[in-house]
């Protein structure tokens, strides 16, 4: 299966596949001394999916049960430790917890940081979101990013916030490593991954992004990023560099004496140096490792309604969504309907429509209703 068909069945089997999480506080406890603490919390995502035209055309699933802990040592010496759970990619049961975060944070001044550890590596906003803090329910296909477990990978990073500047660099093992999804022994050195972004109006600080900040900040921000791992892609025989490319921007406005107005958008350029990365055996199984190759773009808009219906507000929402593949299906999407926002990221409702179509499908499209449920403790 490749990078993109797992992307794809993520959407459409409502496993949570390349998501970050912003940092989550969680109930803190100070330790021995004012710049010693740990806090844990909880996130929790749930959904029905109805699909009309498939067999079992209803489906409940956990898609994701997670345990933060954060802490600091020192002023300047902290960590992370987050748990998340994993599905069988056969029949999308719960099979084991595993460690999502495990990072070794040692934070100079706000302008240089050090990282190490499990992470995000250097990405686009999607990924730096995560499924908590994106701006719809579903994470999206079109960033396809090599990783580990989650958007995961082993490494480390320098970052910082130079005034309304931030810069992410790093260096992770990428296909070398033996558990990670597009692995080729033939893949030499270090994964590089840098993430570039400037915020015109008000500033997204720390390492981590959100796509919806509710009208606690007007965001106008553009971002560039990177990746690139010498012969990373293979066709099981030969082998290739890979690189990805993609701008992401986003705009959230309050307007109308406090509605909030969102637009968001994003490109990406994969590219595998020629390697069929989808090739197949005669007995059709995959011996590429699937890393993505192609274009894709991503738009979103949504609009906050700045009035309490019940104990919440309505945020009707659409996406759209293309992955152009050089050596795949070509596969598009848009999902319409609404957020309704109890608390923030922390509890929130959303219920879709979405259609999508996959050209190598007889350009069938498949209908789906979601209704999922956020919550963060």
């Amino acid at each position: 299966m490749t990078r993109i068909q797992r992307g794809l069945a993520a959407a459409t089997c409502a496993l949570v596949l390349g998501s970050g999480s912003a940092a989550f506080a969680g109930e803190k406890f100070q330790l021995w001394d004012d710049d010693s603490w740990v806090s844990i919390g909880a996130g929790l995502r749930a959904q029905y999916i109805h699909d009309p035209d498939a067999n079992e055309s209803n489906e409940f699933s956990l898609n994701s049960a997670r345990i933060y802990a954060n802490g600091q040592f020192t002023k300047i010496i902290g960590f992370t430790y987050n748990t998340e759970i994993d599905h069988d990619p056969n029949d999308n049961d719960i099979s084991r917890i595993r460690t999502l975060d495990a990072i070794l944070r040692i934070e100079f001044t706000p302008s240089f940081n050090v990282w190490a550890g499990r992470m995000l590596a250097p990405s686009d906003r999607a990924n730096l979101d995560g499924p908590y803090y994106l701006g719809t329910w579903e994470y999206p296909f079109v960033s396809a990013y090599p990783a580990i477990f989650a958007g995961r990978d082993n490494g480390g990073a320098v970052w910082g916030d130079i005034g309304k500047f931030k810069y992410e660099l790093g260096g992770f093992q990428g296909c070398t490593a033996g558990d990670n999804s597009c692995s080729n022994p033939d893949a030499s050195g270090p994964l590089f991954a840098g993430r570039l972004q400037y915020d015109f109006w008000d500033k997204e600080s720390g390492y981590y992004t959100s796509s919806d900040y509710y009208g606690e900040k007007e965001i106008l921000s553009l971002a560039v990023v990177g990746q690139f791992q010498k012969d990373a892609a293979t066709d099981g025989v030969n082998s290739g560099d890979f690189s990805g490319f993609n701008v992401d921007a986003l705009m959230q406005k309050k307007v109308f004496g406090g509605d909030v107005f969102t637009l968001e958008g994003a490109y990406y350029i994969y590219d595998t140096g020629g390697v069929n990365t989808s090739a197949k055996n005669i007995d059709g199984d995959l011996v590429g490792n699937g890393l993505a190759d192609g274009n894709s773009y991503m738009l979103l808009t949504s609009y906050l309604i700045n009035q309490k219906i019940g104990p919440g507000k309505f945020q009707p929402v659409f996406r759209y969504q293309e992955f152009d593949q050089d050596h795949g299906p070509d596969i598009s999407e848009y999902s319409v309907g609404t957020n309704y926002i109890l608390k923030g990221h922390d509890a929130r409702l959303s219920a879709l429509y979405s259609k999508q179509n996959v050209d190598n499908a007889g350009h069938e499209d498949i209908n789906r209703f979601i209704g999922g449920i956020q919550l963060q403790f």
